[in-house]
This record gives C-alpha cells, structure tokens and sequence, in this order.
C-alpha cells in the first residue's frame, strides 16, 4: 500500500449523468492503488478557495480514476468546469476502504443510496472478479440493492447489471419498489452474511439495525458503513468530521474517531448510533 501523496491529474473527460451529477475521468497514478471506499481530494484553481472537495472513488483502471460528485457550490462547479486537457491538483488515496477479504465465502448484500451509489460500484465490481475465480476466495453469492429518490435523480442505474442481483428502491416508486432499500431488502427477502452499505446517515443506521435484527447466535451479519460527513482537510488534522464511536480511539482515547482517517469505513458496531 503507498502512503497518500499529491499528484497532478490529467482530465481525460468529464460527462453529465443528471442535472447535478457530473462523471470525472482522470490520467492519475493514484488509479494503481486505490481501495473501494477510500477517497481523493481535489483542490480548486482559485485561490480563494483554500480547502479541498472531497471525492470518493467510483472505479480505477488502466491508470484512470472515476469520480462521480454532486454540484452543490462554488468548488464543484469549478470542477465541473474542467474539459479534456484540463489538470487538477489532487491528494489521495485518503481514508480506510473496504476489505474484500470479509467477503470470502459469503453472501454478499451491497446496499448504495444516492450519492452512496457511485463508491459502491468499485467494490461490486471487485466482489464479481473474485466471484469469478471461483474457490474459498470468492463470495458466495452477490446481491445490490440501490435506492434513489425519483427517476430523475437515477445515475449509474445499469452499470451493476454484470455483477450479480441487482434490486431498486426510490422514494416515489418510479425506479423499483416505493420505499427505502430496507424496505426493498425485507420486500425481496434478500439473505446475506456480510453487508457493505454507502449513503445517507438515516440509510445507514436503518441498514445497521436491520444486520443486528437478523443475527442470531448461529449466524451473525457482519455490517460495514461508509460515513458520509463534510470534510475540511481530509487528513485528521482538523477534527471537523468526528463521529461517536463505541469503543476509544487510539488518536483521542475518548469514544470519537475521524471518519477522514479511521473511516470512511467503518464495522457498525463501533458507531454510537
């Protein structure tokens, strides 16, 4: 694994998904180690904007990077501005990913919303390649369950149709069931071992609940969340994006911990929902 550092990206292109929802590519030598669930930080051309945006990592490959972010202020769409040739100063890779070797022999549930979805797509990804090699190294079985909140906020809807059981959820019904993706999880009578879940903080703690729910003695449901939270430097320094945790962390030694640093990834049950 390399430590984080700072490179220079090349932008490869850049396409709209929705009306706020942008695809970035990026020529990056961050692209050769990056982890599903991890991040990157973009830093803006203007001055006036000192703190990074950041991004999370929606898939790697043959040296590009691809991000999939939200235009929400001024930063974004800085961004959004840049077109093929353009570069951008980015740090990464930043934070704790997923595992794939929790993955190994079980049934696998990933559960994405909204914005929660792009990140979710390099670990399903990930999970069919092992899935294919076959043996104790893969998982069992791989289901997604992806929920949105109409049919014009859907982005990257066929994009997990190769990897596995694909399941929709969205606020209104008109992609997939009416509901949220617990709903859609208990509807579809979906069973699994280990979850992996990205999103909202309510989605999160509904999907947490659910894994504690279903464990029994014989079988317990492993769940792992990526915490969503607004970051200021991304590297632990500042301590703008603490989240209460159940057990002491080793930087505090109280029950808090950086999400930028000992996340986003985290077991649900060290977060003090």
């Amino acid at each position: 694994m390399y430590e984080k550092r700072e490179v220079t990206a090349r932008v490869e292109k850049q396409d709209s998904l929705t009306e706020d929802i942008r695809e970035l590519i990026l020529e990056t030598p961050l692209a050769e180690d990056a982890m599903p669930g991890q991040f990157v930080n973009l830093y803006c051309g203007d001055g006036a904007r000192l703190l990074p945006r950041p991004i999370s990592v929606c898939d790697v490959f043959s040296g590009r990077m691809k991000l999939v972010y939200r235009v929400v202020g001024a930063g974004t769409a800085e961004l959004a501005a840049l077109k093929a040739g353009d570069t951008v100063r980015m740090v990464g890779n930043l934070g704790n990913g997923y595992d794939p070797r929790t993955a190994f022999g079980k049934d696998v549930l990933v559960v994405g919303g909204g914005l929660g979805v792009p990140p979710m797509y390099y670990l399903s990804r990930l999970l069919h390649m092992l899935g294919l090699r076959g043996g104790a190294e893969s998982p069992a079985t791989l289901t997604m369950v992806l929920g949105y909140r109409d049919e014009a906020s859907t982005f990257m809807k066929l994009a997990f149709t190769g990897f596995g059981r694909v399941v929709f959820a969205s606020d209104d019904g008109s992609i997939g069931m009416k509901g949220t993706v617990v709903d859609a999880i208990r509807a579809e009578n979906i069973s699994c071992d280990v979850i992996y879940a990205c999103g909202p903080l309510p989605m999160l703690r509904a999907v947490a609940s659910y894994a504690r729910e279903k464990s029994t003695d014989e079988k317990n449901i492993k769940c792992y969340v990526s915490l969503e939270e607004r970051m200021a430097c991304g590297i632990g320094a500042c301590l703008g994006c603490v989240t209460k945790t159940t057990q002491p962390d080793e930087h505090s030694r109280v029950n808090n911990a950086r999400i930028c640093v000992e996340g986003p990834v985290f077991d649900a049950e060290m977060i003090a929902w």
